[in-house]
């Protein structure tokens, strides 16, 4: 179980370091700085939110379709931001990828912190 929680927290902290220090060096001006790191958090947001609402058996489908349409604006956002920053070809697929490694890391964090919740409770 502390193997799992370990992997999770270094793919988290991994993605978003690279996203966030790349992406600063990156970009000139604030503002993109700023829109790049609002993707970030808006991306987790949605995934944290979805995350407890499954844990706690709450989520509906309604919620389920605006998360999901959360998400593909998020990432479309993201991919649009990427293409139009003058970023060297390498950096074009790694900063997506960051992304979703972060996003992976988050998710598999809140399923571990879950699996200890329920050990806990039995």
């Amino acid at each position: 179980m502390k193997a799992t929680r370990l992997m999770a927290w270094l793919l988290f902290f991994s993605g978003a370091l690279i996203y966030v220090i790349g992406l600063w060096r990156a970009c000139p001006l604030l503002s993109g700085k700023g829109y790049f790191f609002g993707t970030l958090m808006t991306g987790m947001f949605v995934a944290y939110v979805y995350q407890r609402a499954e844990i706690r058996n709450q989520n509906d489908e309604r919620f389920t379709s605006v998360c999901q349409m959360v998400v593909l604006i998020t990432v479309g956002l993201l991919l649009v931001g990427v293409w139009n920053t003058p970023l060297a070809p390498i950096e074009l697929g790694l900063y997506p990828a960051a992304f979703f490694v972060c996003l992976l890391g988050q998710v598999l964090l809140l399923r571990s912190s879950e699996n200890l919740t329920k050990g806990q409770e039995l």
